[in-house]
């Protein structure tokens, strides 16, 4: 007769190992603190670096009194006005602007007054376009969840090469000397070189215009535009000019999406390999 197997003597299944399920959290315990650590060294170092070239108080800049300036403020407006005029007629034209010039506009026009109190050109000589800021930054990685603000300033001089990106002025800025001493990471400089002229890129009348330049240099002293049908530049923006806060996030993300994939490929495997065993 057949051998009868009875419950007891009948291969046990095999079960999802309790061990298992406690290494998978351990594992993600540990992950959990990395990230966790890994966030609040990133920031700890970001803020100490912002620190180290920023000041808690704005400095006082210097700005262009307009008193008994009126006939001035009327010639820079029709500069500007007729060179606008031949980027939209598709002439050539010309723009050539001195550094009394530009603190002017400064002080005079709307779509500048971002810049009042922040900006202000020492000179423009062949070596460059000297300046003097005073610019806010957000100095604390917190805020990116809390939506608040805690600023620090960038007291400084900076030294600008104007260049031409995308048939549009660029001011590259090549230096920055802090008033507190201390260095400026490449990241924050390329930053500030984005933002000098962002309410002309922003703008949605102005903006694209300025994207018709063909030209720019420093010559006696003055900053000149000159715009050619037809002979727009098309060099592209510099190759890593992510903020570094953005840098953070990114990296904080992809620390995220590691630590998510881990888990995840620890849970499928073990569930995999215990329903082979059963």
């Amino acid at each position: 007769m057949p051998e009868v197997t009875t419950a007891e003597q009948a291969p046990a299944k095999s079960k999802f190992s309790p061990f298992a399920g406690c290494a998978i959290f351990i594992i993600a315990g540990l992950l959990a603190i990395g990230m966790v650590t890994f966030t609040f060294w990133m920031g700890t170092r970001i803020e100490s670096t912002i620190k180290g070239f920023t000041q808690e108080k704005p400095k006082t800049i210097q700005q262009t009194d307009t008193t008994g300036k009126e006939s001035q403020q009327v010639t820079l407006n029709n500069k500007l006005t007729e060179f606008r005029h031949q980027i939209e007629a598709q002439k050539p034209g010309k723009l050539t602007l001195t550094a009394d010039e530009i603190n002017l506009a400064i002080v005079t026009f709307d779509i500048l007054k971002p810049q009042r109190g922040s900006l202000h050109i020492i000179s423009i000589t062949p070596d460059g376009i000297r300046a003097v800021v005073s610019n806010p930054i957000n100095s604390k990685m917190s805020n990116i969840i809390t939506k608040e603000k805690t600023y620090r300033h960038l007291n400084a001089t900076i030294f600008i090469q104007p260049e031409l990106v995308e048939g549009a002025i660029f001011p590259r800025i090549t230096n920055i000397a802090p008033d507190g001493g201390g260095s400026v990471p490449d990241e924050f400089r390329q930053q500030i070189s984005k933002t000098l002229l962002a309410p002309f890129k922003d703008d949605t009348e102005i903006g694209p215009l300025f994207t018709r330049l063909s030209a720019v240099a420093i010559k006696d002293n003055t900053i000149i535009l000159e715009t050619e049908p037809g002979e727009q530049q098309t060099d592209a923006l510099p190759a890593d000019t992510a903020p570094i806060v953005e840098r953070f996030m990114k990296g904080f993300a992809l620390v995220a999406v590691v630590f998510l994939a881990i888990i995840g490929a620890i849970i499928i495997l073990s569930r995999r390999k215990a329903n082979q065993e059963s």
